[in-house]
């Protein structure tokens, strides 16, 4: 009953993005909708099997979805090393910087890191007790899971069918990553709970759409996913604080 709600909710939220793909490009070719059908395969997937998972204990105390996100990771990992239609660069499935990327890259994640750290700080201050699971699980599965799949995979696809991009200052805007941006922020905050009661948290929608934008930038300008991942842990690190 439960994974069957998070595929409700995955095609959900599917559904509430389908205009905004066909308004971004009137006419698809064979091929444009092979890709954005593996989209919305790989975003339905990934959503049952994390957060149907999500459910699952393996130790006493346990606070986080480990085998959600183990799960999810491991099959963003298998579409990575067995499609064969987007490579390992298209996905930032490397380690390496684009030429020239690393100062900006640097400069953007230390900034937005920074505002946030102080918005902590000055709002959201609490003393907590130090949680070693919590600095495990965010230090790790938080962005190298929804990394993999949002700026990774899903963004790489989008790619291949809205190939318009534009340059800001330096960083490459693209309506796959509006799309794979504000996908991320419904999948945060536009859901159905028990007895199809739909809950919509616009701040958590924002907030999502807000990281998933800039960690999509980042991984746009380096062509790597390492800063839009390491961006995403230390968000969530701060956040769990």
């Amino acid at each position: 009953m439960f994974v069957s709600s998070q595929l409700l909710n995955a095609l959900l939220q599917i559904t509430l993005i389908l205009p905004l793909l066909f308004f971004g490009k009137g006419r698809f070719n064979k091929d444009e909708y092979r890709l954005l059908g593996i989209f919305v395969v790989m975003f339905v997937l990934w959503s049952v099997i994390t957060n149907g998972l999500g459910g699952v204990v393996v130790g006493n105390g346990q606070s986080w979805n480990w085998v959600g996100k183990v799960s999810g990771l491991l099959l963003g990992v298998f579409f990575v090393y067995r499609n064969k239609l987007i490579t390992h660069n298209e996905i930032g499935w490397k380690l390496n910087f684009n030429p020239g990327s690393v100062k900006p890259v640097l400069f953007t994640l230390i900034l937005i890191l920074l505002a946030r750290s102080i918005f902590y700080i000055t709002f959201e201050h609490q003393v907590k007790t130090f949680d070693l699971e919590t600095l495990i699980f965010q230090g790790t599965l938080a962005g190298l899971c929804d990394e993999l799949l949002f700026r990774g995979i899903l963004l790489a696809l989008l790619n291949r069918v809205f190939t318009a991009k534009e340059n800001v200052f330096g960083f490459t805007l693209s309506y796959g990553i509006l799309i794979s941006s504000i996908l991320y922020g419904l999948s945060q905050g536009f859901l159905l709970r028990e007895g199809f009661h739909l809950q919509i948290n616009l701040i958590r929608i924002l907030i999502g759409f807000f990281l998933g934008l800039i960690a999509a930038v980042l991984k746009e300008r380096s062509g790597s996913l390492l800063p839009a991942v390491l961006f995403h842990n230390i968000w969530a690190l701060i956040a769990n604080h």
